[in-house]
C-alpha cells in the first residue's frame, strides 16, 4: 500500500511539471531598440503624408520612417504633427505556432495575417504599438551688443534653426519599453520554476509520510 502511494505521488509531480514547465517555457521575444535612440538600417522615410498605424482604423498625419533590424524585426516610428509620436515593432512570426500566437496576442501583440499589405514581406507578422513625444526645441537666440553682431547674430540663429528643424529632437521616454516585458518575463520564469521546486519537495515528503504511516499500521498488526 505504501508503495502504491509513492507511486501515485511521483505520477502527480511529474503531471504537475510538465504542466508548468509548459507555461514556463514562454515565448522569446526579439529586442527592440526604442525610436528615441533608433538602431537599424532605414528602408523607407516620409517627412510627410497620412499613414496608418495597426490595429487602429484611423489615419494620422506626419513623418514616418522604418528601419530593419534582423531578417524578422523591423520598427517603425511615426512623428505626427503635433509631435505625438507612435512606434511599431513588426516581428514575422512565420515560424511560430498557433499556440505562441496566441500566447503574444495575450500580450497586446496584434497580429498581421499578411505584411505585404503594410510594405512588408508575403508574411504573417506581430505588431506591438507604444507610444513616445517626438516634438522639437526651438534653440535660444544668442544675445549681442552691437548692430553687426545682431545681424551676425540672427543670421546664426536663423541657420541653427533651420538645421535643427529638418533634424528634430526627439524627447521624454517610451511607454511601451521591451526590455521592461523581457524583464518581467524573466522574473515570472524563475518565480515558476521556484513554485516547481517547493510542490516536489512537498509531494515527495508526503509520500514518505505515507509511507511511514502505512508501516506504522502494519507493524501495530
Amino acid at each position: 500500500m505504501a508503495g502504491k502511494n509513492i507511486i501515485l505521488v511521483i505520477i502527480l509531480y511529474f503531471v504537475l511539471s510538465v504542466f508548468v514547465a509548459s507555461k514556463a517555457l514562454a515565448v522569446t521575444i526579439p529586442s527592440f531598440p526604442s525610436c528615441l535612440n533608433i538602431q537599424g538600417e532605414l528602408i523607407v522615410s516620409y517627412t510627410t503624408g497620412t499613414h496608418g498605424i495597426p490595429g487602429d482604423s484611423a489615419t494620422y498625419t506626419g513623418s514616418d520612417s522604418v528601419y530593419k533590424l534582423t531578417e524578422d524585426t523591423l520598427t517603425q516610428c511615426f512623428c505626427s504633427v503635433n509631435g505625438d509620436g507612435i512606434q511599431t515593432n513588426w516581428w514575422k512570426v512565420s515560424s511560430l505556432s498557433d499556440n505562441e500566437i496566441t500566447d503574444l496576442k495575450n500580450q497586446n501583440w496584434i497580429f498581421i495575417l499578411n505584411g505585404s499589405l503594410w510594405g512588408l514581406d508575403d508574411a504573417p507578422y506581430m505588431a506591438k504599438n507604444s507610444n513616445f513625444s517626438c516634438q522639437t526645441t526651438s534653440p535660444t537666440p544668442t544675445p549681442t551688443s552691437s548692430s553687426s553682431s545682431s545681424s551676425s547674430g540672427s543670421s546664426s540663429s536663423s541657420s541653427s534653426s533651420s538645421s535643427s528643424g529638418s533634424s528634430g529632437s526627439v524627447q521624454a521616454a517610451s511607454t511601451g519599453s521591451v526590455g521592461q516585458v523581457l524583464g518581467l518575463a524573466t522574473t515570472g520564469n524563475i518565480l515558476t520554476i521556484y513554485t516547481l521546486l517547493i510542490v516536489g519537495i512537498t509531494f515527495i515528503l508526503l509520500g514518505i509520510m505515507l509511507a511511514r504511516k502505512e508501516r506504522g499500521i502494519y507493524g501495530r498488526r
